[in-house]
């Protein structure tokens, strides 16, 4: 079976084929206009592993957290194709992902962590074989290391820095860091292929509300 996988939660866009002994990824760093690279880069990729659309058998795609805005582009991208494709559509949270994406094999749990701003955050844990032993959630770093840093062997992922600095200047140990500098394609759609689509849904998760306020209503306008 072929997975497509596509991934804009963050400052990129990553596409990749996998299965039928093909693997083909493109990946383009950007900073916003996902959904106007998204579907050239499927394109692309569909075309160098010489297969058309109808080939696929699934779509895998990175739910977060992270970009609002990009988690939405691969996820409505994704059920739009499948629903045209008449194909199941599966998600895959971001921090999985990571644990997924390790350069080295884990000798223990992985702590996977993501930068949310705001002094905070997002993290899970999850043991070598990638089963979870704490679902995502968001906290600052001193919450993360007092819930979680007794039982670490790795951290992985954008908010390692945070978490290791706060080890450090509160004295408790530093776990090894895996210097991650971006999540592989290959690995969500390798994730996606053996998900349940009846579990593994295609929404956004957001551990904690948007930054964006909405704005009162103006009088004598209608709400």
């Amino acid at each position: 079976m072929l997975t497509l996988a596509l991934d804009t939660a963050n400052d990129r866009v990553a596409v990749a084929l996998l299965g039928d002994g093909r693997e083909t990824v493109r990946v383009e760093a950007i900073s916003r206009g996902h959904a106007e690279r998204l579907f050239p880069l499927i394109d692309e990729v569909l075309t160098t592993a010489g297969v058309e659309i109808e080939g696929v058998g699934r779509i895998a795609v990175n739910v977060g957290p992270g970009s609002f805005t990009g988690i939405r582009i691969a996820v409505a991208a994704g059920r739009g194709l499948g629903l045209a494709l008449g194909i199941p559509v599966v998600g895959i949270d971001a921090l999985r992902l990571i644990a997924a994406s390790l350069e080295e094999p884990a000798e223990g749990p992985i702590l996977a962590a993501v930068d949310a701003r705001r002094g905070e955050v997002y993290a899970a844990l999850y043991d070598a074989k990638g089963d979870v032993l704490e679902a995502p959630f968001a906290a600052d770093a001193a919450s993360v290391l007092a819930r979680l840093g007794a039982r670490v062997a790795v951290i992985a992922g954008s908010g390692a820095a945070i978490l290791t600095h706060q080890a450090a200047t509160s004295g408790l140990r530093v776990p090894p860091v895996d210097a991650m500098t971006a999540t592989d394609p290959l690995a969500l759609a390798r994730l996606g292929g053996l998900a349940e689509p009846a579990t593994a849904l295609p929404r956004p998760l957001y551990l904690r509300a948007p930054d964006a306020k909405p704005q009162p209503p103006v009088p004598g306008l209608l709400a």
